[in-house]
């Protein structure tokens, strides 16, 4: 019997498993990638260490996700399956923000904390928005907010 449940387990796990990797969750390996994509993400790894590194979807666009961390400083970048860089995300302090996101988001924030400030890059490297999380009155909630200070979509 025991013999039996452990051949069942085997089995799920060997059908459950492959389709999660392709539906986009856990992580992958460098060698995983397409080359053109691999060539892309160690350009952009430098000296940083890759983190995390998964197939994921941006604006409905089938994308991969590399977290690359450097001390203190985290980057994440999502690259097309061609190899072209789509956007990147970097932390960022407050005080680097443009004046008038920098209105929003101490407005948006109050006397809450900010968890996480990052400011989102277009592949030309022009700051697309600033994504906000902060927690007030032991809530946490996110914001995106555009340069000029509007909130900006997803």
């Amino acid at each position: 019997m025991r013999a039996f449940l452990t051949l069942v387990l085997a089995v799920t796990l060997a059908l459950v498993m492959p389709a999660r990797c392709a539906a986009g969750k856990g992580s992958l390996k460098i060698a995983d990638l397409p080359a053109a994509v691999r060539k892309t993400v160690l350009q952009q790894k430098q000296q940083a260490k890759i983190t995390q590194l998964e197939k994921t979807s941006l604006g409905g666009e089938e994308a991969y996700e590399v977290q690359f961390t450097h001390g203190a400083s985290r980057r994440t970048v999502f690259i097309a399956g061609t190899g072209t860089v789509l956007q990147v995300k970097e932390n960022i302090s407050l005080s680097k923000v443009s004046p008038a996101a920098r209105k929003a988001i101490e407005s948006s924030v109050g006397n809450g904390t900010i968890v996480t400030l990052e400011a989102v890059k277009s592949a030309s490297g022009l700051i697309a928005a600033y994504e906000v999380k902060f927690r007030k009155n032991g809530t946490q909630s996110e914001l995106r907010i555009s340069p000029d200070g509007r909130l900006a979509p997803e």
